[in-house]
Formats: C-alpha cells, structure tokens, sequence
C-alpha cells in the first residue's frame, strides 16, 4: 500500500509535464512564468513585453510557453574566497538585526548565482499554461473559462495547478475568484499549489512577525475557500529587475521546488473530468427550465382544447411522456455520479509539506499524524511521500494490517541544515470517501426506477388501449422531445468535457443573457437531435 519515499530523481519520469498556471489579474503569473525560463536556462533574458501593465491583464488567451531543465538546485557562490565557497544564506537568519538581515541578502560584490546539483537524472519537458485571470480587468470571465478549459483539453493530462496569490489586500473578489476555480475544476484539489508572489525576503527574518501573521491570516482564508486545510504554499519576490544573486538564487530555487510538484503529485486525466457549472451557467440553465417547463404547460393546455375526451387523453399521454423523460434524466444524473465517485480510483484526504530551509535546532527530528487525534472514518488507500534530505525513521497507523488504517503518523529527521523537504499525501478510495453519499442516491436511484417502471408501464398501456390515436400520440411526443430532453441537461450540475466542448465552441457563453439563453438551448436543441437519431439508429 505504501511505497518507497519518492526523491524524484530517475524511476518513472516522463518526458512531459503539464503545469496550468491560475490567478486573479496581476497576480504575477506571467512574471512567474519569465522567471521559470530563467531557472531552466540562466542565459534566457526575461521577456519584459509578455508582462501586464499593472492596469490590465497582458495574458488574453491560454499562452503554453515550454522550458527543459533536470531542476537543478541553485548556488550563491563567494568569487573573493578560496576556490570558491557557497553562501549559506540560511544562516542569514541567525542575524539578529531585521536590518543588518536586509542588507546581508542584498550584498553583490564577489558574489554570483550559479546551478548546481540536479534533482533529476534526465532534462524533462514542464509545459506552462498561462490564462487570462477569470476576473481579468477586460471582463467577460466566461470567456476565459473556455479559454482555459481549451487550453486543459489540448494539455490532455495536468500534472500541477498553480494559483497565483499577489501580496495585495486580500479582497472579497480575490476569494471568489478563487473559489470560482475551486468550484469549476472539482478534480483538481489534489494537484493544487499556492504562490505567494511579489513577496519581499527581508519578510522572512522572524523580527517581522507582523508581516508572517498577515500571511498566516491569508493562508488560514485560502484554506476555508478551499475545504481543507492543507496546501503547499510558496512564496516568491517576481522582481524582474532583481541584480542581487542571493534574492535571485532564493527565487531560482523556490521555482525548482515548485516544478518538482508536477513530478510528485498524481495527474488529472483531462478526458475523465468534469466541470461545475459556474453561476452565469446555472443561471441560463434555470431560465431554460423556467422555458421548457411552461412549454410543457401550454402543450398540455392546447391540447385540452380538443374534444374533451380525446384533449384530456391525450394531455395526460402528453404529460405522462414529460414524466418517463425526467426520470431517466435524474437517473442519468445518477449514473454520471457514480461513475466518477463510486470508484476505486484515489482522492486525497490530507497533505503536509515541510520546506526547512532556515530550520536550525540540533536534532531535526519531526513528526507528521493525519488526524491530528484518534482516527477518522476512512480508510487510507495511500501514502505518496517526497523526501530531501530527510529520513524515514518510522510510520505507524491504527492497525496492525496496513490495509486497515484510518490514522498515519510518520517519525522523520533532517540531515541537512539547508534545503530539506518532506511532502507526504495521504489518500483514500473515492468510493470509500463517498461511502454515505453513494448509499443515498442509490436508495434514490432505485425509488426513480420504480416511478419510471410506473411511467411507462401507463405509456404502454395506454398505446394499447388508443391503437387509432397511436400515430397522433408519436407525433405529439417526436414533435417535442428535444425540449423535452433539455430538461435532462439543466438538470445536472456538472458538464462532461463533450458537453462542455460543444458549448465552449458554440461560444455559448459568451455574450449577455439573452444572447447566450438563445446560444446554450441551441447547443442543446442540436444534441438532443443527435441523441434521438443515434438511438433510432442504434433500435
């Protein structure tokens, strides 16, 4: 159940890895972006032009920029001291003095930034989606959401996604932008990454506890929206002008650990997911409800004008054949559920990072338990840890068989006073995470087969018992089926990628109401057509 800790240095690397980079406009992911071509090749000159005004967004469409590096860890090196010696700007720290700290990090002369040591046996390829921020100065978020989606299909599998946090007030349309993510891209939670950027590193001296109990507020925030408490978080100075080779060199391997993430975590298949619908959508979708289900009244109604006894017949007929459609939709909606949580595929229950860069007591001895008291009601399925220059000393759970465990705690120590890390994940099966749930709708489930059995069992027999009318009758239900059929699609909250494709190619959201209720029922006219001449052509 629990494999070897993970260094990320040779077994399984694949040659692609695909980042998709998120955040509120000038949030800094376009500069995040220049400073990770820096990091793969010191040579590169950063591209000033690709960056935002400070006003607007400069991003207005998914930008894949690709940069092949084996993260190498970054050195600040002495030129005035014998052969050379490196800089332990961790000891930085140790300086008493907040100022005398300041301008130890800003020292230049003699010194300069170079690579050293790669984590990674091989050059890899790392992929980086810059999007227009979903609350871009422009406007028109919908139209960034299918920017975005279409640049995730053309990734086809996500290895990391970054949410760009700039050091600004932390507003309420920042939190729903996040949120918003949080809420379209359901899938992702377990590939997610918080980057603090435009963070200056005279920050990090432990005189300026104001400024780390600010973060800590916004950390504490992030994690609410989020639902959990636990991401990695980063924090980087995307100073582009930036000369000083020891704020540089924390930059550069900042970056490094960032990346490395992509390597760690376990990808999203792109074809497996769905999205949430967002507000505007389920707002169209509710006035396409509202629609179809006052057509559906006033079919009833018309046809009730017809001799008393044949417009009653055929208005409950009518009626009876609106119910048979709803019903297999919820089903349907069911079915979907399942098949993306009724499964033994992994979710994450729990992560912990340890970046202990300026960590100085004697002992480096530390523990992780997840919960932090007693056991929680799931079983864990599996442990991913990524360790550097830390080692395993002991893992314990709740049992004695490893395949019952519902608690994990693990003992480790430090060997090295500099660039330690230790990432664990910790995961549970999402049919055993979504035990309750999945028992619910299929009690739900079942009770919606027995009314459908109900529904059309009335269908049958009244075709048998209104043979001369059987023709009015297909005529009456073919002539409104599509409509019919569109109530199954508002009914679901989520879009399945060939759903939310043909939408995003329509441009169905893009527009005012109006225009895009007018766009969306066409979208949906046009599939259910598709869906009834593939049935009769599959009978």
């Amino acid at each position: 159940m629990f494999g070897p800790s993970r260094s990320s240095s040779s077994s399984g690397l694949l040659d692609q890895y695909n980042v998709l980079i998120l955040g509120e406009t000038q949030s800094g992911k376009s500069t995040l972006i220049q400073y990770m071509r820096k990091y793969a090749n010191p040579s590169v000159k950063i591209n000033t032009d690709a960056l935002g005004t400070g006003f607007l967004s400069h991003t207005t469409k998914v930008d894949i920029t690709t940069i092949t590096t084996n993260l190498p860890e970054y050195e600040v090196v002495d030129k005035k001291a014998p052969k050379g010696s490196n800089v332990d700007y961790g000891e930085f720290l140790k300086i008493p003095d907040e100022y005398d700290y300041e301008d130890a990090l800003n020292m230049r002369k003699g010194l300069e930034t170079k690579q050293g040591t790669p984590r990674l046996t091989k050059k890899v390829n790392f992929n980086l989606i810059d999007t227009p921020g979903l609350n871009a100065t422009q406007g028109d978020d919908e139209a960034h959401v299918q920017k975005i989606f279409q640049g995730l299909n053309d990734a086809k599998t996500i290895h990391l996604l970054l949410i760009t946090i700039s050091s600004g007030p932390f507003t309420q349309g920042l939190k729903d932008a996040i949120k918003a993510y949080v809420d379209m891209f359901p899938g992702f939670n377990g590939i997610i990454a918080f980057v603090h950027t435009h963070f200056d590193y005279k920050n990090f001296h432990p005189a300026r506890s104001q400024v780390a109990h600010a973060v800590d507020l916004r950390t504490q925030s992030l994690h609410t929206i989020m639902g959990r408490e636990t991401f990695p978080h980063f924090k980087i100075d995307c100073d582009v002008y930036n000369k000083k080779p020891i704020r540089e060199c924390i930059t550069q391997n900042t970056i490094q650990k960032i990346l490395e993430l992509a390597i760690f975590n376990r990808p999203i298949d792109m074809l497996q997911t769905v999205v949430n619908k967002t507000r505007k959508m389920r707002d169209i979708d509710n006035i396409l409800q509202d629609k179809f289900e006052a057509t559906s009244l006033t079919i009833e109604k018309t046809l009730r004008f017809k001799d008393k006894e044949e417009g009653d017949l055929l208005a409950e007929i009518f009626r009876n054949e609106t119910t048979v459609h709803k019903l297999e939709a919820q089903i349907k909606v069911l079915d979907e559920f399942f098949v993306r949580h009724d499964v033994e595929l992994l979710e994450i229950l729990h992560e912990d990072r340890r970046d202990m860069d300026y960590a100085v007591d004697n002992q480096g001895k530390f523990s992780i338990r997840y919960p932090q008291q007693g056991v929680q009601p799931h079983t864990i399925k599996r442990r991913d840890l990524l360790c550097h220059s830390v080692n395993v000393l002991n893992e314990d759970g709740s049992d004695e068989d490893k395949e019952d465990w519902k608690s994990w705690k693990g003992d480790f120590q430090r060997t090295s006073l500099q660039n330690s890390v230790l990432h664990v994940k910790i995961y549970a099966s999402k049919s055993n995470l979504h035990e309750i749930e999945i028992k619910k709708k299929h009690a739900e489930r079942l009770d919606l087969k027995e009314k459908l059995a109900v529904a059309i069992e009335y269908r049958r027999s009244h075709s048998e018992a209104n043979e001369s009318r059987k023709q009015q009758i297909k005529e009456i239900v073919d002539n409104h089926s599509e409509g019919i059929q569109i109530l199954g699609y508002v009914a679901n909250d989520v879009l399945t990628p060939d759903l939310f494709n043909a939408l995003m190619g329509d441009q169905a959201y893009i527009g005012d109401t109006a225009v895009c209720s007018r766009k969306v029922q066409a979208v949906y006219m046009r599939l259910a057509k598709e869906a009834k001449a593939a049935a009769a052509a599959g009978s």
